[in-house]
């Protein structure tokens, strides 16, 4: 046999014994993992809701108080642990709003059951987990990149549900136009998950900025089983048609605020993107010198902007 050949062999051997480790490291470690919030049913698969801070309802379900805000986060694509990825922010603002997670399919917690990643069915995904874990509307919704998707669609669709809207980074439906799903790509991408590249210390999947040891560990389990799990990359090939979807309705009546990254994780028309839809929505557009994960560096000026921007709203919803 050839040099090659016997290269090429032991190539092919080390991969299927790298699969197979990290196979039987899943399964060890989908018995550690712990979800902090409520598991619920929907369409026949387990998705995970994690909320914190004040309960403004009474025993039936029903608000106490009109003046209650919920506030949701909408993770963006891949994120492996929704609940931890968006803790640093959350607890800034949970003395004061319910904050609710709600980990879509694939994501954190939430059970890994290909389906189809369509705009309506993530949407009523996410309404109907969030009624079976007995929070109520009417929302904020705190999208991060390509959940601003869902977030628009959520207000075009059901315009009494969305109080407002606080894009972190958030993608918009333009971002998307001229571009196509490479199939060959997301099947690159996936085999690199099922050999279980995420475990590679160079490879950080999760961050651990303002989590405490245990935390971490359940963050970093959770990068090693939803790391480019067959869901996410399902999202990834329709989020073009997606952004379609979006385009085709009007322009969300709703008050929004945006927060934007440098752009130089995802390009140089990102931060030209967010001016021209803060500008379109008539909106404030916060940017900040750092990565698309901006609420891993600025939670603290984020939260001080978000309190007036919601206390504004609520005001006015009440007036």
């Amino acid at each position: 046999m050839k040099k090659w050949k016997w290269t090429l062999a032991g190539a092919a051997g080390g991969l299927t014994a790298a699969a197979a480790v990290h196979r039987r490291l899943l399964y060890t470690e989908q018995e550690q993992l712990t979800a902090p919030g409520t598991m619920v049913e929907v369409n026949g698969h387990r998705m995970h809701v994690y909320a914190e801070g004040p309960e403004e309802l009474d025993g039936s379900g029903g608000r106490v108080h009109d003046e209650a805000v919920t506030l949701v986060f909408l993770s963006g694509g891949g994120t492996a642990a929704p609940v931890y990825d968006f803790r640093l922010l959350y607890r800034k603002l949970s003395s004061w709003y319910r904050c609710v997670v709600v980990e879509k399919a694939g994501y954190g917690y939430s059970e890994i059951e290909k389906r189809s990643r369509q705009l309506d069915v993530m949407l009523e995904e996410t309404r109907l987990a969030l009624r079976l874990a007995g929070e109520k509307g009417p929302f904020v919704l705190l999208p991060h990149s390509m959940s601003g998707l869902e977030a628009i669609y959520w207000a075009q669709k059901y315009p009494d549900e969305v109080m407002g809207i606080v894009g972190m980074d958030m993608a918009f439906p333009k971002a998307y136009e001229n571009k196509k799903a490479n199939p060959g790509s997301l099947k690159l991408m996936g085999m690199l998950a099922f050999f279980g590249i995420q475990r590679c210390p160079l490879l950080q999947v999760v961050g651990k900025e303002g989590l405490t040891e245990e935390e971490y560990r359940q963050a970093k389990l959770l990068g090693n089983r939803n790391f480019l799990n067959k869901v996410v990359l399902e999202e990834a090939a329709s989020v073009y048609a997606n952004a379609e979807m979006v385009k085709k309705h009007r322009k969300p009546e709703v008050p929004f605020l945006l927060f934007c990254s440098d752009g130089k994780e995802l390009g140089g028309f990102w931060v030209p993107l967010q001016k021209k839809y803060a500008e379109r929505l008539n909106c404030e557009l916060i940017q900040y010198a750092c990565g698309h994960y901006l609420h891993h560096y600025k939670a603290g000026e984020m939260a001080e902007t978000i309190r007036p921007f919601v206390e504004k709203i609520r005001k006015q919803r009440m007036a």
